[in-house]
């Protein structure tokens, strides 16, 4: 697998790398910006008191131990939570089945079962970009026919990457994930204007640390989130491939080096063990008196996003 700026939905110029496999009010700056304080000094909801002091006490269960995790990995406010709400709506608008595990935390955690019992409605509704300030963990299985695909993972940033403490290990239930049975598909978020130079170069070595310690049958996807928010979007799914990664690369120097191609024979065809996908969440309106007003964003980029889980899930 290589970084793959070709895609029947997308338009690409002179690509970079070698092709192999396949905030104005517009979006109110992704509203997961602005409507979200998770690791931002804030703590994760339906956490324990011990689990809240001490994240290494965070408990998680993995059931199936079989069906592929897409790991939705970044920092606080860079849009995983709309993403979950977002491919939800995709998904189920395909055929496809989506509801929350409930056995992914304890019977204890009041929380997460009030979560998991409003599910679909915090999904559906116009101010679904609240969701942001009430999901902290939230596992999904994704089902075709009642055959399971894939499990998807949302959890809160901080525990990912924290930008006011960048250094700080990943608590023990992300070892436990990242050493588990099951392969993963670590979708890492990157956007166009995030922060400034050192936290960015911090979130790289971030990801270099991540990559140290994935399994060999775990694959990376890039996720390039607000798009929209850019000057490379020809029309809604129709993108210049070509300058993102370009843009990816200025702002977050050498952070494709950790997955460089090192056969010495495929290594001329495909450069980086990794694949990229430009994508938008949606549109968020000024703040009502119940909160921002969400649309979901044009379908050619979920649809994009679901066609390379799919394809690094079965690959």
């Amino acid at each position: 697998m290589a970084i793959n700026i070709n895609n029947d939905s997308m338009i690409q110029d002179e690509p970079v790398l070698e092709p192999v496999n396949d905030f104005s009010l517009q979006n109110a700056n992704d509203a997961a910006s602005q409507a979200s304080t998770k690791g931002q000094g804030s703590t994760a909801h339906g956490l324990s008191a011990e689990e809240q002091t001490d994240p290494n006490k965070i408990i998680v269960t993995i059931a199936d131990k079989s069906t592929p995790i897409i790991v939705l990995f970044g920092p606080p406010s860079c849009g995983k939570t709309m993403t979950l709400v977002r491919m939800t709506r995709y998904l189920r608008s395909e055929g496809y089945t989506v509801q929350p595990i409930r056995t992914f935390r304890p019977t204890a955690d009041s929380h997460y079962s009030e979560m998991c019992q409003n599910f679909d409605g915090m999904i559906n509704s116009s101010d679904a970009a609240r969701s942001t300030n009430r999901i902290s963990f939230m596992l999904v299985m994704v089902m075709k026919k009642g055959k399971p695909i894939c499990q998807i993972l949302e959890a809160p940033g901080e525990y990912y990457f924290n930008p006011d403490d960048p250094f700080k290990q990943f608590p023990t239930y992300i070892h436990s994930i990242i050493t588990g049975d099951n392969r993963k598909i670590w979708s890492i978020f990157v956007e166009p204007d995030w922060n400034d130079l050192t936290p960015r170069m911090n979130y790289v070595t971030k990801i270099g640390k991540l990559k140290s310690q994935l399994n060999p049958t775990d694959k990376v996807l890039f996720v390039y989130n607000k798009v929209d928010t850019t000057d490379y979007v020809i029309s809604p799914g129709n993108v210049k491939l070509n300058l993102i990664q370009k843009n990816i690369e200025d702002l977050y120097p050498n952070i494709f080096t950790f997955f460089e191609n090192q056969n010495p024979i495929t290594k001329f065809f495909t450069k980086y063990n990794c694949d990229l996908v430009p994508f938008q969440t949606g549109f968020y309106h000024e703040p009502t008196m119940t909160g921002v007003t969400y649309n979901e964003g044009p379908k050619p980029y979920a649809q994009a996003l679901w066609n390379k889980w799919l394809k690094l899930i079965n690959g």
